[in-house]
């Protein structure tokens, strides 16, 4: 979103310039990202300035198409002071195709003040009383913010001195907004850079937080799971609000310490026998020992492997409680009816984590 009067001419061109470097530099750093640009230009309302007060190009992936439409971004030579900013953030907001399941920067860059006192003290203010239209720039963030959550990013360059004061209360009105402060136009391509390549770190962080969630089936302690990332716990939670946000993960995790060799959970599994009738039951035990302070949930799998293939015989679901040793019996049924050799398989698994397996030789009579 930029300012396109007069006074930005250089830092238009200065990005113009670099903008194929920029995108190059992005996608090598972060594999399998797809990025699409949208421009926001800005200048004033009429008689001020003409010709327009916003301009809106929508989101594309066709860098190309991106790089024509700065290059024509032609200044135009304003009138007072003050420029259409709130204007520019209305219409970044209503006008572009915004997607639910995508990361969202917003990159305000300009270097006039918007209109009204609670944003400059200048005297040739045609609008003191702020925008003619009744927007507000900090407003017009907030509401960005309401829309997208975590997944929105706001960054604000200010290229002159002039607009310190007001441009980063605009930053600074939602939580993790940040402002630049630029004097030179050669400054503007490298801070773009540095502000996608950090939010690029910040995806692949997303994307571990998300190995993690996948590993575990959701279940995890996100204390434990930040430490194993090294990450702070402030930043865990706010990377999965963020992956909810995204529509990556269903729920927030259900809180379970990641590692069963952490909690010192120990399974023994019971004998099996050495022969069976289909369609009659047998006993099988397991032992489940969870010495921790917390109740853990393990899942039994138990199949029947003959010549003609692997049917289940059960799957059952069992919470042990803290500081128990529980012996589960379990009354197992098979229904298939061939003769002959077979094996039994057993697994005990917390989460998507083996606890422990075995295969035992048996005959089907």
């Amino acid at each position: 979103m930029v300012d396109t009067t007069g006074s930005m001419k250089d830092d238009i061109n200065a990005v113009r310039d670099s903008l194929f470097d920029i995108v190059e530099a992005i996608v090598k750093k972060t594999s399998e990202l797809e990025l699409r640009f949208a421009i926001v230009s800005y200048r004033d309302h009429p008689p001020q300035d003409r010709t327009y007060v916003t301009d809106v190009f929508d989101f594309t992936d066709n860098v190309k198409k991106v790089h024509r439409k700065i290059s024509r971004l032609n200044p135009s030579e304003g009138g007072d002071t003050p420029e259409a900013v709130a204007d520019g953030l209305a219409d970044a907001r209503r006008q572009l195709s915004w997607t639910r399941d995508a990361y969202k920067i917003v990159l305000l860059v300009g270097d006039a003040p918007p209109h009204g006192r609670n944003y400059n003290s200048l005297g040739d203010d045609h609008w003191p009383e702020g925008c003619p239209e009744g927007l507000d720039p900090r407003e017009e963030v907030r509401e960005m913010k309401r829309e997208h959550g975590s997944s929105l990013f706001l960054f604000v360059c200010g290229c002159n001195p002039l607009v310190e004061e007001s441009f980063r209360s605009i930053a600074e009105s939602i939580e993790g907004g940040k402002y630049y402060s630029l004097v030179e136009a050669h400054q503007l391509p490298e801070a773009i850079l540095g502000i996608l390549e950090g939010v690029s770190d910040l995806i692949e962080s997303d994307r571990r937080v998300l190995e993690i969630y996948r590993a575990n089936d959701g279940s995890f302690d996100i204390a434990e799971a930040a430490a194993q990332l090294g990450m702070e716990l402030r930043d865990m939670k706010t990377s999965l609000s963020r992956l909810l946000e995204l529509g990556r993960i269903p729920r927030w995790p259900r809180g379970r310490p990641l590692s069963p060799d952490s909690l010192g959970v120990e399974v023994e599994l019971g004998d099996m026998p050495s022969a069976i009738l289909p369609g009659k039951t047998f006993n099988y035990e397991i032992r489940a020992k969870n010495p921790s302070r917390t109740t853990i949930g393990i899942r039994v799998i138990i199949s029947l492997v003959t010549s003609e293939g692997v049917s289940e015989v059960t799957n059952q679901n069992h919470d042990i409680a803290p500081r128990s040793d529980r012996i589960l019996k379990l009354r197992l049924t098979p229904m298939v009816d061939i003769p002959g050799k077979a094996t039994i398989r057993v697994e005990v698994l917390y989460g998507s984590r083996s606890l422990e397996t075995a295969t035992y030789p048996t005959r089907i009579y």
